[in-house]
């Protein structure tokens, strides 16, 4: 069913649509429920290697064999901005189509990765309980917090470069850069992040934004329709017209606005519009499956 939504998420909404690769890879779970904790943490930490391995050999294949570039007829920016529903859709489909080769070397490795690993985290969490898992996730970002930061600012000044000043070589650095210290950046901001919202000082901020934590799948498939209406040619047609910086505070507005939305959903409703009715597909005869799906 989580399949299913990414279908409908890649076709009419995103592209670079994550549910579909989530259900798929998934299912990698299975294989792994009686592995224990340190073979479900050697797994992850061989996937992570793998992405960068397959980052960098995706890269080399497209400077060693490019793709021919065809100039269309009309460029694509100005049929998101200004085309009809079809129109973008077909370019949508087209994007996916592309896109699906690049996550093949990296970004599917490093979504494999995360779920063994978090995997591995509740089963540690289980044997040791959630205090242990904090303070083990601590001690780690203890030491992944200089290469996360210092290696994924370095990615960032490369990523900025002006076409004009970004030769081959600052591009095949990027492609490494990216999941070599995606990784341990996200641990950083994991087990600091833990430690920061079990803190008193952020109960009140917890308490704000708990809601939108229980109707993600809402938000997320929301956020593409939301985002559809504002920068496509079927919607405002602001694509390609707004700065980088406008397009952060738009999605920090719109963010905003489905904080408050789940707040005022959850007074009438126990889960999600969309949770609500993915644990009805999954359970649909069994009023405890539905309840265990939303816990």
């Amino acid at each position: 069913m989580l399949a299913l939504f990414g279908v409908v998420n890649l076709v009419f909404l995103f592209e670079a649509d994550i549910l579909l690769p989530y259900a798929v890879i998934g299912l990698l779970l299975l294989i792994g429920r009686k592995i224990s904790v340190r073979g479900l943490m050697v797994c992850g930490v061989a996937l992570w290697a793998m992405a960068v391995v397959g980052n960098a050999l995706f890269g080399v294949s497209l400077t060693v064999n490019p793709s021919p570039y065809v100039v269309p007829e009309i460029p694509v920016s100005v049929v998101l901005a200004t085309g009809s529903f079809a129109d973008v859709m077909a370019v949508r489909l087209e994007s996916w189509a592309g896109f699906q080769l690049y996550c093949l070397w990296s970004n599917y490795l490093l979504v494999a990765a995360a779920m063994v690993s978090g995997l591995a985290a509740a089963r540690f969490c289980e044997e040791y309980g959630f205090d242990a898992l904090v303070a083990k996730l601590r001690t780690i970002a203890a030491f992944a917090a200089f290469p996360g930061i210092a290696g994924s600012l370095l990615y960032g000044a490369l990523a900025s470069l002006p076409a004009a000043f970004e030769p081959e070589r600052f591009f095949m650095m990027t492609l490494v850069l990216r999941p070599l210290f995606a990784v341990p950046l996200s641990i950083v901001l994991v087990a600091y992040g833990l430690v920061a919202f079990r803190a008193t000082v952020c109960s009140n901020l917890v308490a704000f934004i708990a809601p939108a934590g229980r109707m993600s799948l809402t938000i997320y498939l929301g956020m593409s329709l939301a985002m559809g209406l504002v920068f496509f040619g079927y919607g405002a047609g602001m694509h390609n017209q707004v700065r980088l910086a406008d397009c952060l505070w738009i999605s920090v507005v719109m963010y905003l606005g489905w904080i408050v939305f789940a707040k005022l959903w959850f007074r009438f409703a126990s889960r999600g519009p969309l949770e609500l009715i993915l644990a009805v597909l999954t359970r649909p005869n069994s009023r405890q499956g539905v309840v265990s799906v939303s816990s």
